[in-house]
């Protein structure tokens, strides 16, 4: 008589894993995050003082171009004094300088600004310090200025430039149309940065009238109730399926790295569907160990129902109130950073796709498969719903590399993904609450620091 094959899901619930595995795993990442956080720092990444100078440029010029507008509305853009804004700008420029991680251009904006801001003698100044820097090449010329202004590219250092050269160039043209072209760039930078985060303004108010029907059921979770087969995973399982898919994730992520960095002139196409594959990675790996047909994943983990409206716009709204009201103060105890946060290659359209692509669609679908479809739901079995969202955001915070405040802030929103699953059984409410809280950071930083302005 044949033996009929075992149950794979029995096989798969059957499996216990020695505590020395378990321990040796969660070393490997727990090494791996204690060097990004207290090992020691190589300095800033090369390109870093490249993306400081486009913030300090879009800064400066939003803050001027906001200047004359009421304070309700700057304070709902974020916009703060131009002065105030010069002064970080400084400060980050001068970060960058003592690390050497400054170029020229750089150095040229950074003695500009101090300039003005001290009342110096620009031009001499410029000289003085170039004679003093090997290799150096500023003061840039009156005629490469304007003309750059006059083509849309010019920065806001290097129209005070302009006009502190015009004495000297008292038959040269171009100077006022050149100002006009940069008025103009400052004046869209205004209208899209209103746009944008007023945009966000408006879906936080728009999710706050969910707040009633969602809040009494975010609250009124106390254990996952109902059975089925992710209600008997244990504990250790889903800790070792993270941990396998994160560690396999690091891996692939730093090998990739290595060989881009090693090649020349990649294609766009190729650098997104490699970062697509980095992301989607872990989740692949997590579902394919626990599942063996998609169906079955879709089921149990709820892919197939319908989200759920209201907790997707309520939780929003919780998460906007939070990091507005409650966590700014962490600010404060946050090191600097020069960059604000901005990554690389997001410029122009090729930058918008890739920003919409990987940020928004495949990091929402990926993270919430692993974070909150494996490990919240496994630590959910074992220690219930608010002690699991809470370690599994902790988790979820710590493996994105932001100062406090952004853990903080991540944190939080992992936490509500985590009792937005819990609430509704299915987990593309917290795929749709993750897709709008990505796109919410993603399209107002790209049209204000990465679009072009003409």
């Amino acid at each position: 008589m044949p033996v009929l094959p075992s149950n794979p899901y029995r096989q798969i619930l059957a499996r216990r894993f020695p505590e020395p595995f378990i321990a040796l795993l969660a070393f490997v990442l727990g090494v791996w995050i204690w060097d990004h956080y207290f090992g020691p720092k190589a300095g800033y990444e090369p390109g870093s003082d490249q993306i400081a100078l486009v913030k300090f440029d879009r800064d400066v010029r939003l803050a001027e171009a906001m200047s004359g507008d009421s304070p309700w509305l700057r304070k709902l853009v974020g916009v703060q004094p131009p002065e105030e804004v010069k002064r970080k700008g400084i400060e980050a420029l001068q970060l960058l300088a003592r690390d050497k991680s400054l170029g020229t251009d750089g150095v040229e904006a950074l003695v500009i600004a101090i300039a003005e801001r001290d009342r110096l003698p620009m031009l001499e100044t410029l000289r003085q310090t170039a004679a003093g820097l090997q290799g150096a090449d500023f003061p840039q010329p009156y005629e490469a200025l304007v003309g750059k202004m006059l083509a849309g590219d010019g920065r806001w250092w290097e129209r005070s430039l302009a006009r502190t050269y015009a004495p000297e160039r008292p038959t040269a043209a171009g100077l006022d149309d050149a100002i006009v072209v940069f008025d103009r760039g400052s004046a869209v930078l205004r209208q899209r940065a209103i746009i944008g985060r007023c945009a966000v303004w408006l879906m936080v108010c728009v999710g706050t009238l969910f707040l009633p029907a969602a809040l009494p059921r975010l609250a009124g979770l106390r254990k996952w109730e109902g059975g089925g087969y992710a209600s008997r995973w244990s504990a250790s399982l889903g800790i070792v399926v993270f941990l396998v898919s994160t560690l396999a994730w690091i891996g692939f992520t730093l090998s990739m790295r290595a060989g881009l960095a090693a090649v020349r002139d990649v294609p766009n196409w190729m650098i997104l569907a490699l970062d697509t594959a980095m992301r989607l990675l872990p989740a692949a790996i997590a579902i394919g160990w626990l599942f063996r047909r998609p169906g079955h994943a879709a089921r149990v983990l709820g892919l197939n129902r319908p989200p759920v409206w209201s907790v997707v716009f309520g939780g929003f709204a919780l998460v906007g109130w939070v990091n507005e009201l409650l966590l700014p103060w962490l600010k404060r105890f946050s090191p600097p950073d020069p960059t604000g946060g901005l990554g690389f290659g997001e410029e122009g359209l090729w930058g918008l796709t890739f920003a919409v692509v990987s940020a928004c669609l495949v990091a929402p679908v990926a993270e919430e498969l692993l974070y909150r479809g494996v490990l919240f739901r496994s630590l959910a079995n074992r220690m219930g719903v608010w002690g699991a969202a809470l370690l599994s955001a902790f988790v979820f915070a710590l493996v994105h590399f932001y100062d406090l405040y952004g853990l903080a802030s991540v944190a939080t929103f992992g936490f509500t993904c985590a009792i937005a699953y819990a609430a509704t059984r299915n987990l593309p409410t917290a795929i749709l609450l993750h897709l709008l809280y990505n796109t919410a950071v993603k399209l107002p930083e790209w049209l204000v620091y990465h679009s072009n302005l003409h």
